[in-house]
């Protein structure tokens, strides 16, 4: 068989190590340095990417706590001012007393949108409810 001969096996063996052995020396000299570059450049972007998150989420984290200490201010004034109105009730007409409510829910909005951040009043949904006078 040819392909087995013992001179044609030598050449074959010889130049596929000079041909492996320059590839080899080729890859690590020029492309080698390339991915390493690339490889550390996404870490450092990583990183980076990773601390403003971390800086924006307390951010937020801040901010919902501020959001939930007002609403939560404002909801024991409400409930107060509703209290309230059911003592006296028999004072009071219907209509008068839907008056004095959108007056307090009014001043509540309003001193709620004055003090607060526009980026984070335009995730909060409101829905009107309407009242029904029974």
């Amino acid at each position: 068989m040819p392909q087995l001969d013992h001179v044609i096996i030598f050449s074959q063996i010889f130049w596929l190590f000079i041909i492996f052995s320059v590839l080899y020396i080729i890859l690590t000299h020029f492309f080698l340095p390339l991915f390493l570059k690339s490889i550390k450049l996404r870490k450092q972007i990583i990183e980076v990417n990773s601390i403003e998150v971390s800086q924006l989420s307390q951010k937020i984290k801040a901010q919902q706590s501020l959001i939930k200490q007002k609403l939560l201010d404002n909801l024991v004034i409400i409930e107060d001012f509703i209290s309230e109105s059911h003592k006296f009730q028999k004072h009071f007409t219907n209509n008068q007393q839907i008056i004095l409510i959108d007056e307090k829910v009014s001043t509540a909005t309003i001193n709620y949108l004055l003090y607060c951040d526009n980026s984070i009043l335009k995730n909060i949904l409101l829905y009107p409810k309407f009242l029904n006078s029974k």
